[in-house]
C-alpha cells in the first residue's frame, strides 16, 4: 500500500459486494475514493462528481496539438 492510500477507506471484497449501496453512499457523500480489494487486485470506487472533476484536469493538461 503506497503512502497516498493511508488515509484512504480499504474494503474487502466480500464486503464491498455485501454492502454495494453503503459503498455508493459513501462514495458519493464523502466524495472520497474507496479502494476495494488487496495488493494488486485492488479497485478504486470514486463518485461521478470526483470523475468528473478528474477528467476536467486531464482535458486541461492534455496538449491541443493530439
Amino acid at each position: 500500500v503506497g503512502p497516498c492510500h493511508m488515509a484512504d477507506d480499504r474494503w474487502s471484497v466480500i464486503r464491498a459486494i455485501a454492502h454495494f449501496d453503503e459503498l455508493l453512499e459513501l462514495v458519493i457523500t464523502t466524495r472520497k475514493p474507496v479502494f476495494v480489494g488487496v495488493e494488486r487486485r485492488t479497485a478504486v470506487f470514486i463518485s461521478m462528481e470526483e470523475w468528473l472533476s478528474i477528467q476536467d484536469k486531464l482535458i486541461v493538461r492534455a496538449p491541443s496539438d493530439l
